[in-house]
C-alpha cells in the first residue's frame, strides 16, 4: 500500500519566496555594510573641512562643496604623510601622541585605534613571515599562530618564535618558543591569517595545506 503525498501550492510558494529572500539578503547585506562604512568614512573626513570652507565658497551646491572638501581633505592627509617622513615631523607627531596618551578618556580611544591601525599596516604584517598551527592551549587543540622569527637554544637547536593572537583583538596574545617538529607551517597567507583572527574565524579560507618549514624558499605543500 502506497501513500501518496501531495505538496500544497501555498507551502511551495512560501519556501520559494523564503529561499529567494535569503539569497537576496546574503548579497545585499555585505554591499549595504560596505556602503555604510564608506559613507561614514567619507562624512567623517569632510566633516571638519566643510564648515570652514562654506564662508569662502559662497552659495555653491552641496555636492560641489562636498567634492571640494574631499579634495582638500586628501591634500591634508598627503601633507601629514609627507611630514611623517621627516625627522622634525616625526618628533612633532611623537610629541602629540605623548600628549594624547596623558589625557584620561582620549588615551584609551587613541591607543585602541592606533593598535588596530598598526595591526593592518604593512610594517606589522611584514613582521609575520608565515601562518602556522600549533597545539595551544592544550594538547589536541590547534591555534593559529604567526612566525615572528627564530632563536637558537643553548644546545644549538633552532627554535621558532610563534605569536598567537587573541580574537578579535590581534594586538594582544601569547609568545611561545617551539621546536620545528611542534610547528605546522601552512600555505595560508599572513593577510588571510589576520582576517581569521579579527573575524573570529568567519573569514577563513575553505582549505589549507601543510607545508615544509621554509628556510630561504617559499613554503611548498607537502605531498
Amino acid at each position: 500500500m502506497t501513500v501518496e503525498t501531495t505538496k500544497q501550492p501555498g507551502s511551495a510558494f512560501c519556501k520559494h519566496l523564503r529561499t529567494r529572500l535569503v539569497s537576496g539578503l546574503l548579497v545585499l547585506i555585505p554591499l549595504a555594510v560596505t556602503l555604510f562604512v564608506l559613507n561614514l568614512f567619507f562624512t567623517s573626513l569632510t566633516a571638519f573641512v566643510r564648515p570652514v570652507m562654506r564662508p569662502w565658497v559662497g552659495e555653491l551646491p552641496e555636492y560641489v562643496l562636498t567634492l571640494i572638501a574631499f579634495l582638500v581633505t586628501a591634500v591634508l592627509i598627503y601633507l601629514v604623510g609627507l611630514i611623517t617622513n621627516h625627522i622634525i615631523g616625526r618628533r612633532i607627531i611623537h610629541w602629540g601622541e605623548s600628549l594624547l596618551m596623558k589625557l584620561p578618556i582620549i588615551k584609551s580611544v587613541y591607543s585602541a585605534s592606533k593598535q588596530v591601525v598598526d595591526t593592518f599596516s604593512s610594517s606589522t604584517k611584514a613582521a609575520f613571515s608565515a601562518v602556522v598551527l600549533v597545539e595551544f592551549p592544550r594538547r589536541g587543540s590547534q591555534a593559529v599562530g604567526f612566525i615572528t622569527g627564530t632563536i637558537q637554544s643553548p644546545q644549538g637547536e633552532q627554535l621558532y618564535r610563534v605569536f598567537i593572537a587573541t580574537t578579535p583583538n590581534p594586538t594582544s596574545g601569547f609568545l611561545i618558543i617551539l621546536p620545528e617538529k611542534e610547528v605546522q607551517f601552512t600555505d595560508i597567507s599572513v593577510e588571510d591569517g589576520v582576517k581569521m583572527i579579527v573575524s573570529g574565524g568567519m573569514l577563513a579560507p575553505q582549505s589549507y595545506q601543510i607545508c615544509a618549514a621554509p628556510s630561504q624558499t617559499p613554503c611548498t605543500a607537502l605531498p
